[in-house]
């Protein structure tokens, strides 16, 4: 009887460790952050945080105690992209990669690992409407190519190209690619297909010159190119063709100077966003280069940032910012008024005082 009750006993034990280890990972709940805040209408809400694996795989007590499987978070992300359902990260850790997240179908699956195929440096990254996505790799002088499945199909360009690729952008309606050449202080302009169609800007601090530029966004609604003029700290903004526009910024720690100008992008307003890693902040600016708000400062818990790199924002407004330091990609949400018009009732959640998680 004693041998069946401790039986029975070790029974339950190794069920509950079993329902324990199969148990799926809880999606990391966090508060919305709104700029600004309440009472004032809000413009941009901080939404979430993506880390990679451990967002949707819990580690059981048997992978503990076995050591399997690795989970893998995203370590030295850079840039972002996303299409479809995919967010795509480029990782320039110890294991160079692109990380492909899909909150849709709760994975994460890895860009580019396939024979005879490993990345140098992945730094700069865009995607295509059609699922094509495009890879700087800044150690091997090359734009690597992939197609929707995610497998590599092929890559060009050369050191006669570009001395270092970083940022990319893609203009659809052009079926252009813009390459920012970090080294080569200048903008490189392929097609889609690889062809390279012109270069524009060369080193210097007068207006069109460009110092160490590191990422590039495309304007939607006209095709202007707005560029992180990086140790130039500026922003500058050239059209289609490379034709010099405008510029604004300069170092300082003061709202509207920069320190490290990064990231870049431009939501559907035309208003351009400035990911500062010296700030550990966004700031937002008209199209003509008057501040609008900034958002962030130091630290790790959600709405702050520790040397934020590149960004994208999507069709939808939808604004994706690399947290590099604390490996994540923080999502946030734009309030344009095409968005409210498109999302009345989601909308209004915001505007109580406690907005939705």
């Amino acid at each position: 009887m004693l041998q069946k009750r401790v039986l029975y006993q070790m029974t339950m034990v190794i069920s509950a460790l079993m329902l324990f280890a199969c148990a799926p990972a809880k999606i990391r709940q966090e508060s919305v952050i709104l700029y600004p805040e309440l009472p004032n209408d809000p413009r941009i809400a901080y939404l979430m945080s993506y880390y990679g694996e451990p967002d949707f795989q819990q580690v059981s007590f048997f992978d503990k105690l076995f050591g399997v499987p690795r989970v893998r978070s995203m370590i030295k992300p850079y840039g972002v992209a996303t299409t479809g359902d995919s967010i795509y990260v480029t990782l320039a850790g110890n294991a160079p990669g692109v990380a492909v997240i899909n909150p849709k179908e709760r994975k994460v699956a890895m860009l580019g690992e396939q024979p005879l195929f490993r990345f140098g440096l992945p730094t700069g990254i865009a995607a295509a409407k059609n699922g094509t996505v495009y890879v700087a790799d800044s150690d091997q002088k090359k734009i690597h190519v992939f197609d929707e499945k995610g497998t590599h199909k092929t890559s060009f360009g050369s050191s006669e190209d570009f001395q270092r690729p970083a940022g990319l952008a893609i203009n659809e309606s052009l079926s252009r690619l813009y390459v920012a050449d970090s080294f080569g202080h200048g903008v490189t302009v392929f097609s889609l297909s690889g062809q390279k169609l012109l270069r524009f800007g060369t080193v210097g601090i007068k207006e069109g010159e460009l110092y160490y530029p590191t990422n590039v966004a495309v304007d939607r609604r006209n095709g202007n190119i707005a560029i992180a003029d990086t140790q130039n700290f500026r922003v500058q903004v050239f059209d289609k063709d490379g034709k010099f526009l405008r510029k604004f910024g300069e170092v300082g720690d003061i709202p509207g100077n920069f320190s490290r100008p990064k990231g870049i992008a431009v939501d559907s307003d035309g208003n351009i966003y400035v990911a500062d890693a010296g700030f550990s902040n966004i700031q937002v600016f008209d199209e003509t280069g008057r501040l609008l708000i900034f958002f962030g400062s130091f630290g790790k818990a959600g709405g702050f940032f520790q040397s934020p790199a590149g960004m994208y924002i999507d069709e939808n407004d939808r604004i994706y910012v690399v947290d590099a330091l604390n490996n994540r990609v923080c999502v946030y949400q734009y309030f344009s008024d095409k968005w409210i018009k498109a999302n009345p009732e989601e909308y209004k959640k915001y505007l109580t005082p406690s907005p939705p998680k």
